[in-house]
C-alpha cells in the first residue's frame, strides 16, 4: 500500500497538475486572452464558481468577456 501511494505521488508530481488546471482555464475562454479585462469582480474558492459567475454576467449582458485567473483564490476579471 505504501509503495502504491509513493508511485501515485510521483506520477502526480510528474504530470504537473497545476499546469494542467491553468491550461484548462485558458482553453475554456480563448477569446478573453485578446481582450483587456481591467475590472475585478470578485474572488472564488473554486474555478467552477468563478466560471459560473462569469458566464452569468455574460448571459445577463453585464459584460461580454471574462477570465478566471488562478491565484490563492480564483479571481474573476471582466471587460466592463
Amino acid at each position: 500500500m505504501k509503495r502504491m501511494l509513493t508511485i501515485a505521488g510521483i506520477l502526480i508530481a510528474a504530470a504537473g497538475v497545476p499546469q494542467a488546471t491553468a491550461t484548462a482555464s485558458v482553453q475554456a475562454q480563448p477569446m478573453a486572452a485578446a481582450v483587456d479585462l481591467p475590472v475585478h469582480r470578485g474572488k472564488f474558492w473554486f474555478h467552477s464558481d468563478c466560471v459560473t459567475a462569469g458566464q452569468e454576467g455574460v448571459d445577463r449582458g453585464h459584460w461580454s468577456h471574462y477570465k478566471c485567473a488562478e491565484g490563492w483564490l480564483w479571481n474573476l476579471w471582466t471587460d466592463r
